[in-house]
């Protein structure tokens, strides 16, 4: 825009803009518990996350947790039960998306509040991808739930990334909400 002289501030004050709608929101887990992070993506159409960690488990356990604060402030519903939950998959990237949906239908079927993830066991073996983890979780209602953000129904592969990085591992995956 440039330099504005005197006069013309004078003349044309600025007047306050509205606040600008952030395109994501950054959410930092504590250092004390892991180095990753998980960052809510939001799009006209579509809503996401994306993932960073250092390993592979602590990846699921944050993909966990960014799932369900798409929808819900969970730390408003504390766990008070434990339940183990796996899958298997041919790839790593399967793997995930499985892994989330077998999530999301316990979530809807068992109404289970999915909280934290610990600890995950992620691992190779004959050529196929496993995953186990020790989900803590809370029994609910739906109808009683104080909603954030609208419910997810699944986790596509549209927008799917999963790589390893010098850092460690980085996925970005989007739900059908």
């Amino acid at each position: 825009m440039g330099f504005l002289c005197c006069w013309w501030r004078r003349r044309f004050p600025r007047r306050p803009s509205p606040p600008r709608r952030r395109a994501s929101l950054k959410v930092s887990l504590p250092p004390v518990r892991a180095m990753g992070r998980y960052e809510i993506l939001e799009h006209t159409a579509d809503k996401g996350l994306e993932v960073h960690a250092s390993d592979l488990p602590e990846l699921f356990r944050l993909a966990g947790q960014g799932l369900f604060a798409l929808m819900i402030d969970v730390s408003r519903y504390p766990p008070t039960e434990r339940v183990s939950v796996q899958r298997d998959a041919p790839d790593l990237e399967m793997l995930i998306v499985r892994w989330l949906n077998e999530l999301l239908y316990q979530f809807e079927v068992s109404h289970r509040l999915f909280s934290d993830f610990d600890p995950v066991k992620v691992e190779e073996r004959d050529g196929r991808w496993y995953v186990e983890s020790l989900a803590h979780y809370r029994p609910i209602q739906p109808a009683e739930l104080e909603w954030d953000g609208a419910p997810v129904k699944s986790v596509t592969y549209h927008g799917l990334k999963l790589e390893q990085t010098p850092e460690g591992w980085f996925l970005r995956f989007y739900v059908d909400v």
